[in-house]
């Protein structure tokens, strides 16, 4: 009585602790937002709900960004299959009645299923296992099968099977470390028991005995259903797995769940009227994966660090990068849709920022020029203030070239952004001149000429 009274004393403790710590912690997230809303009033900024809604923005994106995740691996096992049952009909004046021993469910398996709202595969386990099979009972009752896991992966993932370091094996023994007296023919003959032996054994785990009936059944000549026959050869030998799921709903079998065992009734033939085996169920299929996401998307935006790509996204889309005044500001992809008046909408991808030597792997690398792939269009976001413009422009596409061939020779419209600077007029009429590529100034900072881009890049598209 103590205990228990002690018991509950301590999980008060322990949930008012969880409660204090919530409480310090909303009181620090308010004191934060005060501090903001008054210094912003001070600069003469100063719109609260504005802070309060830049605030929550900031914190989705900061957490978007350490959950974001385009390439992992992960283990996918279907589920066992259950056993079936070794049983018999008995009753008041049945005393030798005939088998009633029900089939063993089969095993779940595991689906991925293309979904358009997961953006990261971090909603993937690393380890995804299925429901098991239950055993069948007796009075010819079959056991439930295993429900199946359906795991929802980002439309563009590719799923490719690689081969997982197995565990250690049985010791063999070498030839060259035999006995030197021992004949070969000796060692081929032990070699045959051996082998023999093994399949033997091997034969045998496959059967659910009766009690005290191991020695008794004689199954080496019993014939097995041939949809458990051809599930054994499909374990034996899988076929590899290599599928892209690139469209909504899309689904694959990843792993199959075992067969369930036969029960003693399939086993009665004009000589054993009373089977005392059965078959146990098969283990699932265990597949190491290989995930990898490659976005799907109308538009592929590529620039050089800091070259206003994501204050592009915001201004023309519904999406809400980070934007800050340095370089690598963006750590992940992001996709915008950019909805037009009749109803039609396009999807853009912004990329992290390249930089000479992305190709190989330099900077953010090419860990997300695989984002950037399957674009149907290219869109150069160029600062067009800096010295040389039209350098940045042939060091992207040279990157591009270089990381997978003929990616740079799509359809291709450029940018020219930050045009309301200084040094921007002069730069954008000279490039003009000497570019054969279309050229379209703009300021994503101030929303001008946008609309004039998204016209543009919506023609290049629907020609595309």
């Amino acid at each position: 009585m103590l205990s228990l009274v002690y018991r509950r004393r301590q999980a008060a403790a322990g949930t008012m602790h969880r409660l204090t710590a919530h409480a310090r912690r909303r009181r620090y997230l308010s004191d934060q937002a005060a501090g903001s809303m008054h210094a912003d009033e001070a600069q003469g900024t100063g719109d609260p709900a504005a802070v309060l809604q830049k605030q929550d923005i900031v914190q989705r994106n900061s957490k978007a960004g350490r959950n974001f995740v385009d390439r992992m691996r992960c283990t996918a096992v279907g589920g066992h299959g259950g056993s079936g049952c070794v049983s018999f009909f008995r009753d008041s004046f049945v005393p030798n009645g005939p088998p009633d021993g029900g089939d063993g469910g089969s095993g779940g398996n595991v689906w991925f299923v293309a979904d358009e709202n997961e953006t990261s595969l971090s909603c993937v386990k690393r380890m995804v296992r299925a429901r098991p099979g239950v055993n069948g009972k007796g009075k010819a009752m079959h056991g439930q099968g295993g429900s199946d896991v359906v795991v929802k992966v980002p439309k563009g993932t590719m799923v490719r099977e690689y081969s997982a370091p197995t565990g250690g094996s049985l010791p063999t023994v070498e030839p060259h470390r035999r006995a030197a007296d021992d004949s070969s023919a000796f060692l081929d003959d032990l070699d045959k028991q051996i082998h023999a032996a093994e399949e033997s054994s091997r034969w045998d785990s496959l059967f659910v005995h009766y009690p005290r009936w191991e020695d008794r059944n004689d199954v080496a000549q019993v014939r097995i259903p041939p949809e458990y026959r051809d599930a054994m050869r499909e374990l034996e030998s899988p076929s590899a797995l290599s599928v892209d799921l690139v469209s909504h709903g899309q689904r694959v079998l990843v792993a199959r769940g075992g067969v369930g065992g036969a029960g003693n009734p399939h086993f009665i033939s004009p000589t054993e009227r009373q089977p005392h085996y059965a078959l146990r169920g098969l283990v699932g299929q265990r597949r190491s994966l290989d995930l990898e996401l490659k976005t799907i998307a109308d538009v592929g935006l590529v620039g050089m660090p800091n070259a206003g790509k994501s204050t592009f996204l915001c201004a023309v889309s519904n999406a809400h990068p980070k934007i800050a005044p340095y370089p690598f500001t963006t750590l992940n992809p992001y996709i915008g849709t950019v909805p037009f008046a009749d109803s039609f909408q396009m999807t853009v991808a912004d990329i992290p920022g390249l930089i000479p030597g992305a190709h190989r792997n330099i900077g953010l690398g090419h860990a997300f020029l695989r984002h950037v792939e399957r674009s149907k269009i290219l869109v150069y976001i160029v600062d067009v203030s800096r010295p040389c413009p039209w350098a940045d422009l042939q060091q992207l596409q040279a990157e591009l070239e270089l990381y997978q061939p003929g990616l740079a020779s799509k359809p291709t419209l450029v940018v020219a952004n930050k045009a309301d600077r200084a040094s921007a007029q002069s730069n954008f009429e000279r490039w003009s001149k000497m570019s054969d590529i279309p050229l379209v100034p703009a300021s994503a900072k101030h929303r001008k000429n946008i609309l004039k881009v998204t016209h543009s890049i919506r023609q290049i598209l629907e020609s595309a």
